[in-house]
Formats: structure tokens, C-alpha cells, sequence
């Protein structure tokens, strides 16, 4: 019903010569007639801490430069070239995804995007030794109950009230006291891979640690009282469309 799993490609970048070079090229290849490559930077001033992403915006029409502070947003069709985001700031950005060719992230720090990595599994340019040790495994029970919020919350709506919060809250809780260990930024890369996007990653990741720190967030009691062994018994009959997550 609201399934939103991103169908562009998507690339992770160095932050060396050889990666940021590597980046552009990626994305002018995913570059189509009339489209527009935009360069994301968190604030306008950023973009002159890289020499190569400065030449590009100043020496080619079809390339713009948009930041994420005042919701900076790609302006037509094309690849997005994200110059240091965190997981927050790509949940920002994909939630207008519609005309998104393509996203390559140059990294800065690699443990702020690594669960975002682990799940979207990008192509990996420049040097790509801090990819070598992924992020945390999810538990087969934690992601075949967030493919099932996945389908039935309204990504258009925020995560934290009405419907919505009833279902989230209402899942985490019941991994919870079913003693399922469950990860705050593995869920929210899951989360972003799969199309979840404004800050709804970022609130999920967040009831997580609310959660696993004892607290229990207010949400009416919207699910069966079987819900776990119902995921239990999904997944060992092997109605697993994404096994291979």
C-alpha cells in the first residue's frame, strides 16, 4: 500500500582526491538530457571547503548548489551529490525523492552513515577501507516488522502522533518485551533504504533509544496480542520477499 523503497542508485564516496573526482564522474553518468546535478552542502558557506565541488557549481550551468539549512531541496530532474551529510540530513533530502536520478554521498565521518550504507548497499568509489566493518545485523524479527510498517504507515505523515505513532511505538514496544535487542541507527539506515524519509529515520531511531533506555512512549494499542509469534511464524514459512536484506 505505501511501499517507498528508493529505486535510484545510490554510491558512497572518499573524502580524498580520488573519491570526490570519482563522485562527480558517478553522478554525470547518471545524468540525463535537460537534468540538473545538485550539490548538497549543510550550509552555503561549506561548499568552499572543497576546491573540486567549488569549480564544478561555479563552471557549469546545469549544476546548482543547494544546502540543507532552509530546506534545500533539488530543483527538477537529476542526480544529488551530498558533500558530508549525516543520516538526519539524506532522510531530509529523500523525502522529496520524486526527482532524484541518483545519490552519492562523499563521507567525513563513516560511523555517522555507516548504517545507511550497510542496508542501501551503494557503489563504493575512492578508497573504501571504512566500508569494510558494517553496522550491526538486524534481527530477521526487527526487519520483517519494519518491512510491515513500511507498508501500512503513511510515509506522508509524521511518525510522531496519531496513527502513525500508534503503530511505531506499538511494534517497538513489542520487540521490546520480547527481549529483541534492537539497534537505534541500524533501524534508522533499514529505515532510509527503504524509503522512509523526512525525519521519520531520525524519530524512529530515537523512540529506539527512548525505549531501550526504559522508557515507554504513550500510543493507543493498535496491534494483536500475538504480534511477535505471528512474525515468527511469517518468517518461518518463508514468506521473506527481502531475504536477501
Amino acid at each position: 500500500m505505501f511501499d517507498r523503497d528508493t529505486d535510484y542508485p545510490t554510491a558512497v564516496a572518499s573524502y580524498d582526491d580520488e573519491g570526490v573526482s570519482a563522485a562527480i564522474d558517478w553522478c554525470v553518468e547518471h545524468m540525463q538530457t535537460d537534468d540538473t546535478l545538485s550539490v548538497w552542502t549543510a550550509l552555503q558557506s561549506n561548499l568552499s571547503n572543497c576546491d573540486a565541488l567549488e569549480r564544478l557549481v561555479q563552471r557549469h550551468s546545469n549544476v546548482s548548489h543547494i544546502t540543507g539549512r532552509g530546506g534545500g531541496t533539488p530543483q527538477g530532474t537529476g542526480p544529488v551529490l551530498m558533500a558530508w551529510p549525516d543520516m538526519d540530513d539524506i532522510g531530509k533530502l529523500v523525502r522529496y525523492g520524486h526527482g532524484i536520478r541518483g545519490i552519492c554521498v562523499i563521507t567525513w565521518n563513516a560511523d555517522r552513515i555507516r548504517s545507511w550504507v550497510t542496508a542501501m548497499k551503494p557503489d563504493i568509489l575512492g578508497d573504501g577501507s571504512d566500508w569494510k566493518t558494517p553496522s550491526a545485523e538486524l534481527d530477521p524479527i526487527i526487519m520483517e516488522a519494519l518491512r510491515s510498517l513500511t507498508l501500512t504507515v503513511n510515509h506522508n505523515n509524521t511518525i510522531s502522533a496519531g496513527f502513525e505513532k500508534d503503530q511505531v511505538v506499538g511494534v517497538l514496544l513489542a520487540l521490546r518485551d520480547a527481549r529483541i535487542p534492537m539497534d537505534a541507527d541500524a533501524m534508522q539506515g533499514w529505515a532510509l533504504a527503504h524509503g522512509w524519509a523526512g525525519k521519520n529515520p531520525e524519530r524512529l531511531a530515537q523512540y529506539v533509544r527512548d525505549i531501550n533506555g526504559g522508557k515507554r512512549p504513550r500510543a493507543r494499542h493498535v496491534l494483536r496480542t500475538d504480534y511477535i509469534d505471528y512474525l515468527r511464524q511469517k518468517l518461518a514459512s518463508g514468506d521473506d520477499p527481502d531475504a536477501e536484506d
